[in-house]
């Protein structure tokens, strides 16, 4: 392989072992075939061609004698240098990150390659490296985003229930009014306890007057008794019986009245009869 350059290289720097991790620098692949093994190594930075970029991965090379620009030599490879026939030499590749491998068209002092990209080398009749170009890098992986926690709901407070009737206002108030018994509004039974009955209407009959003759003596007492026999009527029913007392008590006093007349009109006969009986004198 021609390449443009001083025949002797010098001493190879330092170089990573591995391809290169990042987009920038060139990953270098040696393939030493019958040589012995395959080197990958990485030319960190920018090189500005494959010769730069071979050292920078910490090879060493030389030219074959009296033909400058031909490798002969990598890393005293093989040695003695055999002149690079047709049959073995180094020969000069490209390829892109995980990519295939392109023979190179320009000698390794003239090619400029790109910062990652792969640079091949290999030993034998034209052969390819015997390794796959490496795999790109991974691409880093993105910052985890910050998570926010959704600010916690208050507590739903219960519902607040009414106050009972009677019960005592806030603050020290009298209590609220409410419904009193049996549905009637208050202020209507002020003074009596609950469930206690209401007053009843008492009803007096009117007193009888006595009809016809005026009875003397006995007939006098028994008269007086009789109409004093009336009895006046009352209310002292059950509690709660309000609503039937008129009725009740107009029935009593009727049948009272009803009684004294008859007592009477009987007295009244009873006395005319005596009277009668008087005037006519004793029987003869």
């Amino acid at each position: 392989m021609l390449a443009a350059g001083p025949v002797v290289a010098g001493p190879a720097p330092a170089a990573e072992a591995a391809a290169c991790s990042a987009s920038t620098g060139v990953t270098v692949v040696v393939d030493f075939g019958p040589l012995g093994g395959v080197q990958t190594g990485c030319a960190g930075g920018n090189p500005g061609s494959g010769l730069a970029a071979l050292s920078g991965a910490g090879h060493g090379y030389t030219f074959v004698p009296r033909q400058p620009g031909l490798v002969c030599q990598i890393d005293a490879r093989p040695n003695p240098c055999n002149g690079a026939p047709t049959t073995a030499y180094w020969s000069y590749w490209h390829a892109s990150r995980g990519g295939s491998w392109r023979y190179s068209t320009l000698g390794a002092g003239g090619y400029d390659p790109a910062p990652g990209t792969v640079e091949g080398w290999a030993f034998g009749a034209g052969r390819q490296p015997a390794i796959a170009p490496p795999a790109a890098p991974a691409p880093p992986r993105p910052a985890p985003k910050p998570t926010t926690r959704p600010a916690p709901k208050p507590p739903a407070q219960p519902p607040v229930a009414p106050d009972p009737p009677g019960t005592a206002a806030p603050g020290g108030g009298a209590p609220a009014p409410g419904p009193s018994a049996g549905g009637a509004p208050r202020g209507t039974g002020q003074g009596r306890r609950p469930g206690a009955a209401a007053p009843s209407r008492r009803t007096t009959a009117a007193p009888s007057t006595p009809a016809g003759p005026t009875a003397t003596d006995g007939t006098s007492a028994s008269s007086t008794g009789a109409a004093g026999a009336g009895p006046s009527t009352s209310d002292s029913g059950p509690p709660g019986s309000a609503a039937t007392e008129p009725a009740s008590s107009s029935a009593k006093t009727l049948g009272a009245f009803s009684l004294a007349v008859a007592l009477i009109a009987a007295l009244a006969v009873a006395g005319f009869l005596i009277a009668r009986r008087r005037r006519a004198g004793p029987p003869l």
